[in-house]
């Protein structure tokens, strides 16, 4: 059984879920009765079942979100909805299970699990992270040649 810590409320249909992996975070939408959708590329889902993925592909999966979670820290992150409106939560959810089993190009850069659920929520397929890096390395490189 998923534990929700106190200081996290339960999440709704259409919120974003943030999970602190090791290297990176990775992003899903709540649909509902404790289930997500999420992009992923590894050939094995957090259930244990393979799922084919070509190279440059990922699939969309539905699964429980403790499944997804696992022992990693997680939180609801709606944070964009003060700089862009949120599409309306049926619209969300509607076309998030619409992907469900659907294999959607994958790049680390340009159309990640980050991108994908930014989309379903705010019709904009953003990643902060990604840019952020960027950021980082720009500026460790400037500082570096100067």
């Amino acid at each position: 059984m998923l534990v929700i810590p106190a200081n996290i409320k339960q999440p709704q249909p259409g919120d974003l879920i943030e999970i602190f992996r090791s290297t990176y975070q990775h992003w899903a939408v709540y649909i509902g009765g404790g289930y997500v959708v999420h992009l992923v590329v590894d050939s094995v889902s957090s259930s244990g079942c393979t799922v084919p993925v070509p190279r440059g592909m990922g699939v969309v999966l539905k699964e429980k979100l403790e499944e997804v979670v696992g022992n990693d820290r997680w939180r609801i992150n709606n944070s964009l909805d003060k700089k862009y409106r949120p599409q309306q939560v049926y619209a969300i959810v509607k076309q998030a299970t619409g992907f469900i089993d659907t294999q959607l190009p994958y790049n680390v850069v340009t159309s990640n699990c980050e991108h994908f659920a930014n989309d379903l929520r705010y019709g904009k397929a953003i990643c902060r992270q990604v840019g952020e890096r960027r950021l980082e390395q720009s500026l460790a490189l400037i500082v570096s040649v100067a």
